[in-house]
């Protein structure tokens, strides 16, 4: 039988039917592989698109935090030293001692340190006092204040602080113009941190307020120095406005909407931002490069597409060697094989779908079809460990992809942190040999780039900086910290950090300024820097030590408080800077005098104290005193003008059972105490009973202070007559007190008393405004004298008071005098006499009390008109013993007359004395003999008795 063409025999038609039907499954499924495979990546680029933009905004918003952060906490380091500053009691005393100078040169350096753009002292009036610069405008800063919140923050500061609870404020406020001016400050910005601390007198009183500010900086160092680290942009920003910024360099910036994971793109630039809110209205951002997120998120899909080809590539190339083995086998063995070859066909199929777990049959056979059924089974077992390969493979990939960023951006961080630290960095081996350094390490010590290439040892480094070289080769050098001076004087601090391995870290940094300026603050703290003498910090160390030698058997010490007299009129007449020279020539002199061992300070204003140990005291201190006045009175030369300087000295002498110098000091003030209230000029020792003397004054200013608060000062009331009519023309308003305990107390008692602590200013006003109150209810509308104080002229609204008293109680200006002795026209003060002027416009009337007791009376009357004077009382005494005070009484009336001038006698007590003054032609009498002072509620009854005599006669 012929056989028919093999391309017309079935196992042709089968071999190609069944090479035809394998090669279509191939196709399908390697197509439907191919599409799964497109999916599932479009599906992953969303996810790790979403999953990156999640990552960088987490690591954003971390950054931003983290910047807040370190502004928070410079802000509070701020604030701390700010506080510490304030405490100071040289601060204090500097700033109330009213030398402008001596404040801003202590305030300057502690300002630096502080990292304070500026201060300004303010007392409890909330006038401004200093500043840190001289030439600052304190009158504009005076006007400014009160638009400014502040007012109220200082005055509720200063209320309710006292040296145990000291509290101050810090305030976060837009920057602007009233608070520029507020603050006397020529800084220009957008906000502004104000610090508020109170400042405290010796008695542990609030006496003022210091506030300090710091502008924020276009570029804050803080922000600069986290964003060179984290490589980050910072941005503050208010609204779309851009307040600071560190990283690139930007003169605004726009911010878009926040995405879903909380990010705005950065109009302008290819970046986006994550912001928190800082304070009210600001807001703080980071920003990276947008090509962060991208990248990110290509390098995980360009993964998945090499992997996805790597698979098709695969599977094209199985599918060809399929094929071309079921030919091959068909070909061969299609007579036995075409039945289980279509088996093994179906399980090649499966195996093709992925299904690498299927069951092969004809496994056991011994034949051909065996071999490709257990050839299927390998296959099998192959495609499972390529796909278990496949994905060890992918998963090592991707932690190694991970790995390699993360050390990418470790490396960047560290190149960026090595580089832009403010410390020269040196790392050493085991063997002493140089491994790494920093470009600061460089120009700290002058090297030049390529002298460290050769891998030098410590020796030769630190032979290239000029140091002195360590003993040990190889060895970490002795000691962790050491401060060395260079040949230019600079000083370096080099800090040393040993390793596990064996090698160490040094670090090097340039502590020239901070080393000159904590001397510079040392010797602050210790000498007084207008005259270089020891100030009270230092004058107590001596005395603590003369003290104690003293208690330990040793020689007895002595304190001489001094006090230049008069010292005003020179700072009025020559100017400050010549009353700052004459200080130091007194310092100077006195150094001079004082025997070796002896210390000289300067305590503050005009005030000086020496202290002196020795065998043979007082009487040395007596001797040196008694010096000390005869060559102060001799010529100083100060600005071209011979001028000579008298003094106060007091003294006292320690006792062995002294516990502290503050003790011996405090005597030594009382003993200076008495002798400038017994006229100056002169040398007093304590004695115990000045102590005494200063409890009682205590005590009086401590009720004299109540008694003005609970109402405890009554008024009476002198009539003063008029000699032509014998009609009550006016009564003098006298203040009486009489103390619960102590009954009355003379106003020789306790006017001085007032005058010296300012409680004159409330006296005063009380005293003004009862006098108003009560003249209302006077018949005959007769006028009211109130005396006022030279002292209540300090203030500068006196006129505003009287005009207040007089709107209040509607008593007619024309009705009220205002009694004032020549002092006050004879201190010249312009101030001052604005403010008589701005009186008399009032239409009050002034009458010089004490006429012929100054040395300028008629100098006085010519400087300012006067309405009245009255003759002091000791001439209406010796009217009639002595001839002199007879000729100053006819005078005095002749004068009056001459300038149309009422003129007034007061201490009229006989009927002789009346007579004479009606002689010479006195307008107005007052006195004992006439009346006596009555009481307010006397005064009306006094009156109507007096109109009714007159009417009667």
């Amino acid at each position: 039988m012929t056989r028919p063409p093999f391309l017309r025999t079935l196992r042709a038609r089968l071999v190609g039917a069944t090479v035809s039907t394998a090669a279509i499954a191939l196709a399908v499924l390697v197509s439907l592989v191919a599409l799964r495979s497109g999916q599932t990546l479009s599906e992953q680029a969303r996810e790790v698109s979403s999953w990156s933009e999640s990552q960088l905004s987490g690591r954003l918003l971390s950054d931003a935090k983290l910047a807040a952060s370190r502004l928070q906490i410079q802000r509070e380091d701020v604030e701390r030293r700010f506080a510490t500053l304030a405490r100071r009691w040289d601060v204090a005393k500097a700033v109330f001692s009213g030398n402008t100078v001596a404040a801003s040169e202590l305030l300057r350096p502690a300002l630096a340190l502080a990292d304070l753009d500026g201060v300004i002292a303010f007392d409890l009036n909330l006038r401004a006092l200093t500043a840190d610069r001289v030439d600052a405008d304190l009158l504009s800063a005076n006007a400014g204040l009160a638009r400014t919140p502040l007012s109220a923050a200082l005055r509720t500061m200063m209320a309710r602080n006292d040296r145990e609870r000291s509290t101050g404020f810090v305030l976060s406020l837009r920057w602007d113009e009233a608070l520029a001016r507020a603050l006397a400050a020529d800084e220009t910005g957008t906000v502004v941190d104000v610090l508020g601390q109170p400042l405290f007198d010796d008695f542990g009183e609030v006496v003022g307020g210091l506030v300090g500010y710091r502008v924020l900086r276009p570029r804050e160092p803080t922000l600069a120095a986290f964003s060179a680290l984290s490589g980050r942009d910072v941005l503050i920003v208010a609204g779309p406005r851009l307040l600071s910024s560190a990283g690139a360099e930007r003169n605004g910036v726009v911010l878009g909407e926040p995405s879903g994971a909380g990010l705005r793109a950065v109009a302008g630039a290819d970046k986006v931002a994550r912001c928190i809110p800082m304070a009210p209205s600001l807001r703080i951002c980071a920003a990276a490069p947008l090509r962060e997120l991208e990248q990110l998120t290509g390098k995980v899909v360009s993964i998945g597409e090499g992997s996805s080809r790597s698979l098709l590539s695969t599977l094209w190339a199985f599918a060809g060697l399929t094929l071309l083995l079921v030919a091959v086998v068909l070909l061969i063995l299609s007579s036995r094989i075409t039945r289980p070859l279509v088996r093994i066909a179906e399980t090649v199929s499966e195996v093709a779908r992925g299904n690498w777990h299927v069951a092969v049959p004809e496994v056991g056979r011994k034949d051909e079809v065996g071999d490709i059924a257990r050839a299927v089974v390998v296959l099998e077992h192959s495609l499972a460990e390529r796909d278990q390969l496949r994905d060890d493979v992918f998963r090592q990939n991707a932690a190694l992809t991970e790995r390699e960023g993360q050390l990418q951006e470790q490396n960047a961080r560290f190149d960026a942190a090595l580089n832009n630290m403010s410390q020269g960095l040196c790392m050493f081996s085991a063997n002493g040999r140089l491994k790494v350094f920093n470009a600061q390490f460089l120009r700290i010590y002058g090297i030049a780039q390529g002298a460290l290439a050769s891998d030098p040892t410590h020796a030769e480094v630190r032979r290239l900086a000029g140091l002195a070289e360590a003993p040990g080769t190889g060895t970490v050098p002795p000691g962790p910290t050491a401060t060395a001076t260079l040949a230019d004087g600079r000083c370096v601090a080099i800090r040393v950090q040993p390793m596990a391995d064996g090698g160490w870290v040094e670090t090097h940094e340039d502590v020239t300024a901070s080393v000159r300026a904590q001397a510079r603050i040392t010797h602050l703290a210790t000498h007084d820097a207008l005259t270089g003498l020891p100030n009270r910090v230092l004058l107590a160390e001596r005395m603590a030590a003369a003290i104690s030698e003293h208690g330990r058997g040793g020689r007895a010490a002595a304190v001489i408080c001094l006090d230049l007299d008069d010292f005003k009129g020179i700072n009025d007449t020559l100017g400050h800077p010549a009353g700052d020279e004459l200080l130091r020539q007194v310092g100077r002199r006195l150094t001079a005098l004082s025997p070796p061992g002896s210390t000289v300070a300067r305590l503050g204003g005009d005030e000086f104290a020496v202290v002196l140990s020795g065998s043979d005291l007082p009487d040395a201190a007596i001797r040196l005193a008694d010096e000390a006045l005869v060559q102060l009175k001799r010529p100083f030369l100060i600005a071209d003008q011979l001028v000579s300087a008298d003094a106060s000295l007091g003294i006292a002498v320690s006792a062995e059972v002294d516990a502290d110098g503050d003790h011996l000091l405090r005597r030594a003030d009382l003993a200076l105490y008495a002798a400038k209230a017994e006229g100056g000029r002169r040398v007093r020792v304590f004695e115990p009973d000045m102590e005494e003397r200063q409890h009682q004054r205590r005590w009086l200013e401590r009720e004299l202070k109540l008694a003005i608060e609970s109402g405890q000062i009554a008024l009476h009331y002198q009539p003063l007559f008029d000699l032509t009519t014998n009609a009550v023309t006016g009564l003098e308003a006298l203040a009486r007190w009489h103390h619960p305990e102590r009954g009355w107390i003379s106003p020789g008692e306790f006017i001085p008393v007032a005058e010296a602590t300012g409680l004159i200013d409330a006296l005063g006003a009380y005293v003004l405004r009862t006098a108003c109150t009560d003249a209302m209810d006077w018949p005959g509308h007769p006028r009211v004298a109130v005396n006022i104080s030279p002292m209540q002229f300090r203030s500068g609204d006196l006129d505003q008071l009287v005009e207040q008293v007089l709107r209040a109680t509607r008593l007619p200006s024309r009705r009220l005098e205002l009694e004032i002795t020549e002092s006050v026209i004879l201190s010249q003060d312009r101030a001052t006499y604005d403010m008589l002027t701005r009186l008399r416009r009032l239409g009050v009337r002034f009458s010089m009390d004490d006429f012929g007791t100054g040395y300028s009376s008629l100098s006085s009357l010519n400087g300012f008109r006067f309405d009245k004077i009255k003759l002091d009382q000791s001439f209406v005494r010796n009217l009639l013993e002595k001839d002199e005070a007879a000729a100053i009484v006819h005078v005095v009336a002749e004068l009056g007359r001459t300038l149309r001038i009422t003129t007034t006698a007061e201490g009229v007590e006989t009927p002789e004395q009346l007579a004479r003054l009606r002689a010479s032609g006195f307008s107005e009498v007052q006195g004992y003999l006439l009346s006596r002072p009555l009481p307010a509620a006397a005064v009306p009854r006094f009156l109507l008795a007096r109109n009714d005599l007159i009417a009667a006669a």
